[in-house]
């Protein structure tokens, strides 16, 4: 039975990939200010027995016989998206299936990175504040469905049924995210074919209660950027 990714291509991508998360600085423990300095180890404990990117990480370092736990498939930004469910659902699949999304450029994933914190911050009614990311840079080859014909307008069921009917043996899709229609942003279904993410540029997001009006980059010209430039064709981000 004919399927409705049958009239789209199947080809080799090999790029490095974007996305951001958010940084905290410094790192603090859940558990800081629930229990008393000397009952957190014990309680950490407790908890790494059901945390599911740990029992996972169990798993494939059994199954591959025990790699270096420094590879790039046990990397926890790697490993994360993989193991917990996105209750939104992404791009092509419903919220049960695993998928990391990445785009094809640092500003690709500024805009699309933007344009949901604003979604979110807007459902919460978020007074005035700064959102401090970070962004990752991961290497990506694999073979890939190339849907870029499609519409990024496309309605959801339509979207997730394209999803559905990926083949078994495809690592995921192309695709134009419409928070930036020119550009390519990647469905990733397989940890496999990611490599090592490393940092790159921290950003702050200036939300002023109703919209994400600036961005500012902790680089070394301190960069200042309006979200709506970063919609467009144009590159407005420095090499």
């Amino acid at each position: 039975m004919p399927s409705v990714v049958d009239d789209y291509p199947i080809v080799h991508f090999a790029a490095d990939g974007y996305r951001l998360i958010p940084s905290r600085f410094p790192p603090v423990s859940v558990y800081r200010d629930l229990v008393a300095p000397d009952q957190v180890e014990a309680l950490v404990e407790v908890e790494n027995m059901t945390n599911p990117r740990l029992r996972l990480q169990d798993r494939l370092v059994a199954r591959r016989e025990g790699p270096k736990l420094d590879s790039a498939m046990l990397q926890n930004w790697n490993l994360a998206p993989f193991t917990y469910e996105n209750p939104e659902g992404t791009t092509f699949f419903a919220p049960e299936r695993s998928c990391l999304e990445l785009a094809d450029t640092p500003q690709t994933a500024l805009a699309v990175s933007i344009a949901r914190r604003s979604r979110f911050l807007s459902r919460t009614k978020e007074a005035a504040t700064g959102l401090d990311m970070r962004m990752l840079k991961t290497p990506v080859e694999g073979k890939f469905i190339d849907l870029r014909q499609v519409s990024a307008e496309l309605p959801q069921e339509q979207r997730w049924s394209l999803g559905d009917a990926v083949p078994p043996d495809v690592d995921g899709i192309l695709f134009r995210p419409p928070e930036r229609p020119t550009a390519t942003a990647i469905a990733v279904l397989k940890g496999q074919v990611l490599g090592r993410s490393i940092q790159t540029t921290h950003y702050r997001f200036e939300w002023n209660g109703v919209r994400i009006d600036r961005l500012y980059a902790f680089d070394e010209a301190g960069t200042v950027l309006r979200p709506e430039s970063l919609a467009g064709k144009e590159e407005v981000l420095a090499a």
